[in-house]
């Protein structure tokens, strides 16, 4: 930690703290976004007209009154109809656990565009990608609602919830060939990988109540008996009030310690271990009142943002920590004269969007994934934040670049949105994309 920007400035502990999505996790050295939806609204196609008013005749003394558009009936579903080859898929949740092996999951469609929900893995980095038998019900796709994790090219799990509601927990251990059940009981809402290990947190949906019970497990990432993990405070108890599209409070690992952070009640709960999970400590928040809280870990290394997603420009903070949480440092935050005015060594985030999710790379470099808006990146500690040269589609208008992050390492990364996956062997500086079987038709994707 030489050198850090963080050193020059005093640390914040104390009361101010109490505890905090994607939606961040460090699985075996890999650091990864997983967002399956953004606040960018597709283009309208065919918008409906505004209703106009009559004009009265000449010397007319009635008021105009609005023409009432005629009722119209509502449109009969079409029927799902089951793609026939798979000739593109449109990413919605991306995992890389090294360089070359990687997993995506996602709406597969034919050149018809009939599609259902699907799995593709890939061994050469992105270059190439081969659909696998898929982990759940294809009818109907409800990618959106489910998240995707892999320890390597053979090893991979898909949560979250189907089209009707129900918990999906399901594991391949032979490459996709077969899906089992995971064998946990209880709604799955985050998992997280590191080393050997993977970790399933047990939890609820959103707004699902305060009695829902929080659990941690554990189970050898080549397949095995799921443990339970040492209870956790009650500070991380309860459903969340707001968190990703998935729900659930957010389980971040990095080596052999792990932090939970669950943005519930009316203050959020943070609790770490660095003990395998035999024991878990709590720990404080510099924002207990921020509507959302994002968590990014590396090594002992910590970034937390902290959003009101109520207002644009939204109000907003970035944090640090060089202890694993025990102290923080405000590095940046969202300024406007009528939010929040300048602090001293505190740095300004120029952005119209809100921070939805993070990917801490080292002590000095992480990725924001921003709704609304650019996504950006910090090359000192989280004090300055610069537009990410990621690619752009146009089907958003050139509204924000990608919808989820993952990095194996330093130097090779990869981001998605619905238009397509797009790679950098360097860092970041570079993007090249990387169609998942083959291009998305009717998207003009660019960098």
């Amino acid at each position: 930690m030489t050198g850090s920007p963080r050193k020059d400035r005093a640390a914040i502990t104390g009361p101010r703290a109490l505890v905090a999505v994607v939606v961040v996790a460090l699985a075996g050295g890999a650091v990864g976004i997983g967002l399956g939806l953004r606040g960018h609204a597709r283009p309208v196609v065919g918008a409906a007209r505004t209703a106009e008013a009559a004009t009265p005749a000449a010397g007319s003394t009635s008021i105009p009154m609005p023409i009432k558009p005629p009722a119209v009936a509502a449109p009969t579903p079409t029927p799902w109809q089951a793609p026939s080859t798979i000739a593109y898929v449109e990413p919605g949740s991306v995992s890389f656990p090294t360089a070359s092996d990687g997993w995506t999951l996602g709406d597969a469609c034919d050149a018809q565009q009939d599609c259902e929900t699907g799995v593709a893995r890939t061994t050469d980095g992105g270059a190439t990608w081969a659909m696998v038998t898929p982990p759940v019900d294809p009818n109907p796709a409800n990618v959106s609602l489910m998240g995707l994790a892999s320890a390597s090219s053979d090893d991979a799990w898909v949560w979250g919830t189907d089209s009707d509601g129900d918990g999906v927990f399901e594991a391949t251990h032979d490459g996709g060939e077969t899906w089992q059940p995971g064998g946990v009981s209880g709604q799955v809402v985050d998992v997280a990988i590191a080393g050997e290990t993977v970790w399933a947190e047990t939890g609820c949906a959103q707004d699902a109540g305060a009695s829902c019970p929080v659990n941690v497990l554990s189970a050898p990432v080549g397949g095995g008996l799921w443990t339970d993990l040492a209870s956790l405070p009650a500070a991380v108890q309860g459903a969340p009030i707001s968190n990703s599209v998935l729900g659930g409070p957010q389980l971040v690992r990095s080596g052999g310690s792990a932090w939970l952070l669950n943005d519930n009640q009316s203050e959020p709960g943070l609790v770490s271990t660095d003990d395998g999970g035999l024991s878990w400590i709590l720990l404080s928040s510099p924002c207990p009142t921020f509507e959302r809280l994002s968590l990014a870990a590396s090594s002992d290394d910590l970034m937390l943002t902290c959003v009101d997603m109520g207002a644009w420009p939204a109000p907003q903070e970035v944090w640090a920590s060089d202890d694993g949480g025990a102290s923080w440092l405000l590095r940046s935050r969202e300024y406007t004269s009528l939010l929040s005015p300048p602090l001293a060594d505190v740095g300004t985030i120029d952005s119209m969007g809100a921070p939805i999710g993070l990917a801490l790379l080292s002590s000095t470099t992480a990725w924001m994934v921003n709704d609304r808006e650019d996504d950006l990146v910090t090359h000192d500690d989280g004090v300055t934040w610069a537009p990410a040269l990621l690619p752009q589609s146009a089907a958003w208008n050139n509204a924000g670049g990608g919808e989820g992050l993952t990095f194996a390492n330093a130097l090779d990364g990869w981001t998605f949105n619905s238009a397509g996956l797009w790679a950098t062997t360097d860092g970041g500086a570079g993007w090249q994309a990387q169609p998942i079987i083959g291009p998305v038709p009717g998207w003009s994707p660019s960098s």
